[in-house]
Formats: structure tokens, C-alpha cells, sequence
């Protein structure tokens, strides 16, 4: 009898062995695709070893396998992530350098840190994926600094605000995300995707849009919480600069930007193939230029292209309320959360934004939108001004809904009176009669 059930299992494998008849190329095969999937997770390895401890000759067809050994975490016992720097041979890398100090627990043993620089230092030109996430006191040149000849994917997550002034030697990079970390910004090119998020060192407008230019392939953008975002843009040939095209850009997304940095990047950025755009702002206690935020965004919301952006009628939603105000259509959008406003409070800011973005709509969108959906709209007055607003700028609608907060409904009823009212006193205004008629009660 066996000691176990997984014993026996184990046994009943190594005894009724189909695989011994298959050659090596081929069971090399096999197990790679019934190798683990989650590469990227930590207990990758656990799982790979299940699979070499079956038989000696399928630890040997593992061991001999390159592409099975290509993840190292800065937590593994360095005599693992040896073999596996040795397994791995001349295969491409992915490492992640993760201290634990990000996610606001004590640093690993500084030695540790130390010795698995050591050891893996000397493969950084076969790093094609770099995850690092570390304190912000760490020598972030010990490792930043290596010759990333292959590296593909850069995330760097930090504790806190630093910069890293020395340029990234890494010619092939694709992707990059950083979190408070500025780096030096005019070494970076030919990106495809760009996440930059709570930096407080920068970069600045001029050197977020010499990224941009030099990255013409560029096919996603985020920017958060990037603080300052000075609105000096410097041009050494002309004034003012020259639009930048971004002929693959398919989705934009900020969010917390200063207003009028946001304003000039966007007025200068043209990208004919975007899917989504998006950004949202939440100022409690300031003010500031909306109506033209508003404006650079309705640029991209209603372009040209929008007009064919979804499958049958295409709709155009507005929020206007006491916290949000939002204009968007089908996956493109601005919304901006400022609490504290009342009815008449913000009106004017309010419906000039609205204005201000609606006027950007290309004329082959204004003909397509069909449905116009105001959202939580609980002033009357408010509305009425909206509905006109929409009659003018989009001469085909067929359908308005309206909601009242909390999805309550709207009294419609009021909205008509104060349009039919306005225009009644309109009529006798152009009839230049001295008495008005009396506002219905």
C-alpha cells in the first residue's frame, strides 16, 4: 500500500509513463505548455517544481527548457535566483525589484538587497521587464543606472518624490510608468505607452511634450496628480509650437492637472486614431479657468471621428449638479467635481464650460448625436438654459431624457413653463408692448 494518496499518484505516473516513447523535442513541448501560466507571480517556481520532480527525465527536459526560467523576484533565496539566471541562459529577463518599503512595510535586509544586485547586475542587457518598487533613500543608481540594452517595460514605484537625473540607458524602451519619480525627462523616446502618477518634481509641460514628440508611436497616455506642471513651453524655431501628432494615440487619460497646462497640451496634441479620452478634476477649494479646460477637451470628445464611435444611435450625456459638472460621448469625456455648489452658485461657470466644450464639436458629430441625456439635474432654471443650448448646436436630436438626482424624475412640467415663459416675454419684447403678461403661478 502507499504511504499517501498524492504518493500514489505520484507512483501510478512514473509507472504507467507514456511520455518515455515521445522524443525530447517534443515532451520539451508538452511540458512547456503545461508549465505554469502565471510566470509574472511569485509562486511560479513552486508550481514548476511539482513538474521536475515527476521523473529524472522531466526535470531534465525542465531544466533544459530556457524559456521556463525568465522571472526573478528580489525575495527569492539567492541560490534559486542563481539557477535560474544560469537556466535561463541568453533568454530575456523580467525582474521585479520590490524592497516592500512601496506598500509600507520594513525594507528587506539591506544585505539581501545588496547580494541579489550583485548577482543579477551583470545580466541587466537581457532585463526586458523591469518592475521596481523601492524607498525613496534607496541607491536607485545601482540598478537604474545598469546598461538596459533589451529593456522593453519600465514601472517605477517609489515611497516617496525624488528625482533621478541621469539618463536611462535604455534604448529599446516601450512603456514606462513612473510614481514619484521624475527622471531625466529629455533622454526618453519613441514610447508607446506613458503612465505618470503623483510627481511632484515634474516633468514640467516642455518636457512632458519633448517626450511626446520624440515618440510619434505613441499609443496610450495617463497623467495623474503630477504636480507642478509649469505652463512654460519653450521653442527654440517658432511660436506657438507646432501641433503634435500622435497618428496611434487610441486612449487618453488625466486626472488632478493644473488647468492651463492641461488646456495648452491638449489644443496641441492631434490624434486621428483615439478611442477613449478622459479627465477628471476635483478642486474643493479652488478656482479656475473651466470654461477653457472644457473647450481643449470638447476637441477630442467631438471629433470627427466620434460620429462613428458606437453600434446605433450615438448619445451625448451631460451631468450638471451641486458636485459635477460632465460632458461625454460614447468613451470620451471631462468631468469636474467641485463640491459646494448650489443653484445659482456656479450657474454662469457652469453653463459656460457646457458652451465651451459644445463649440468644439465637428459639425458631422452634431448631426450624428440622435439622443441627449442630462443626468442628476435638479434646477429647473438650469436646464431650460441647457435645452436651448442643445437645440441650437445639435439640429437632429430625436430624443431628451432627463434624471433628477438619485435617478428620481424630473419635473418636466416646470422646464417647459420656464421656456415657454422666457419666450413669451421674448415675444412681447419684439413687439415692444410696455406689460408683459403676468408668470403663471
Amino acid at each position: 500500500m502507499f504511504g499517501s494518496t498524492e504518493e500514489a499518484i505520484s507512483k501510478r505516473i512514473v509507472v504507467q509513463d507514456n511520455t518515455t516513447q515521445l522524443p525530447p523535442e517534443i515532451l520539451e513541448h508538452v511540458l512547456c505548455e503545461a508549465a505554469p501560466s502565471n510566470w509574472y507571480h511569485r509562486k511560479y517556481y513552486t508550481s514548476l517544481f511539482r513538474i521536475r520532480e515527476v521523473c529524472r527525465r522531466w526535470m531534465d527536459i525542465v531544466d533544459g527548457a530556457p524559456s521556463l526560467w525568465t522571472s526573478v523576484w528580489l525575495e527569492f533565496n539567492l541560490r534559486l535566483v542563481s539557477m535560474i539566471l544560469v537556466k535561463s541562459k541568453t533568454q530575456l529577463l523580467s525582474i521585479w525589484y520590490d524592497d516592500q518599503t512601496f506598500a509600507g512595510y520594513d525594507s528587506l535586509p539591506e544585505d539581501h538587497i545588496m547580494s541579489f544586485i550583485d548577482l543579477i547586475g551583470p545580466s541587466a542587457n537581457r532585463w526586458e521587464f523591469f518592475d521596481y518598487r523601492a524607498s525613496s533613500y534607496a541607491e536607485h543608481g545601482r540598478v537604474l543606472g545598469l546598461p538596459l540594452d533589451n529593456l522593453h517595460t519600465l514601472n517605477i514605484l517609489l515611497s516617496g518624490n525624488i528625482t533621478y537625473s541621469t539618463a536611462l540607458r535604455a534604448p529599446k524602451l516601450k512603456f514606462l510608468d513612473v510614481h514619484r519619480c521624475s527622471l531625466n525627462w529629455h533622454s526618453i523616446a519613441s514610447l508607446r505607452g506613458l503612465r505618470i502618477d503623483q510627481n511632484t518634481n515634474g516633468p514640467d509641460l516642455g518636457e512632458l511634450i519633448a517626450v511626446l514628440r520624440a515618440s510619434p508611436d505613441l499609443q496610450w497616455l495617463w497623467v495623474s496628480r503630477n504636480w507642478p506642471m509649469t505652463a512654460t513651453v519653450h521653442s527654440d524655431s517658432q511660436y506657438p509650437p507646432a501641433p503634435i501628432f500622435l497618428p496611434k494615440l487610441r486612449g487618453m487619460s488625466f486626472s488632478k492637472l493644473p488647468v492651463v497646462s492641461l488646456s495648452i497640451l491638449l489644443d496641441l496634441i492631434e490624434a486621428p486614431s483615439l478611442r477613449t479620452f478622459g479627465h477628471r478634476m476635483t478642486y474643493k477649494w479652488t478656482s479656475d479657468d473651466f470654461p477653457r479646460i472644457f473647450g481643449s477637451a470638447g476637441r477630442h470628445i467631438g471629433a470627427e471621428s466620434q460620429s462613428s464611435c458606437c453600434e446605433g444611435p450615438i448619445r451625448l450625456d451631460i451631468t450638471s449638479n451641486g458636485e459635477t459638472l460632465g460632458v461625454r460621448v460614447g468613451d470620451r469625456g471631462i468631468e469636474l467635481r467641485r463640491f459646494g455648489w448650489e443653484e445659482d452658485n456656479g450657474r454662469q461657470e457652469r453653463e459656460a464650460s457646457l458652451r465651451a466644450a459644445l463649440a468644439q464639436f465637428h459639425p458631422k458629430l452634431r448631426n450624428a448625436i440622435k439622443t441627449v441625456n442630462f443626468k442628476n439635474t435638479p434646477w429647473s432654471n438650469e436646464v431650460a438654459e441647457y435645452l436651448r443650448l442643445i437645440h441650437t448646436q445639435f439640429p437632429r436630436v430625436e430624443e431628451l431624457v432627463l434624471t433628477g438626482p438619485d435617478g428620481l424624475e424630473v419635473n418636466v412640467a416646470s422646464i417647459v413653463e420656464t421656456i415657454s415663459w422666457e419666450q413669451t416675454i421674448k415675444n412681447w419684447d419684439e413687439k415692444d408692448e410696455h406689460i408683459p403678461p403676468e408668470r403663471p403661478v
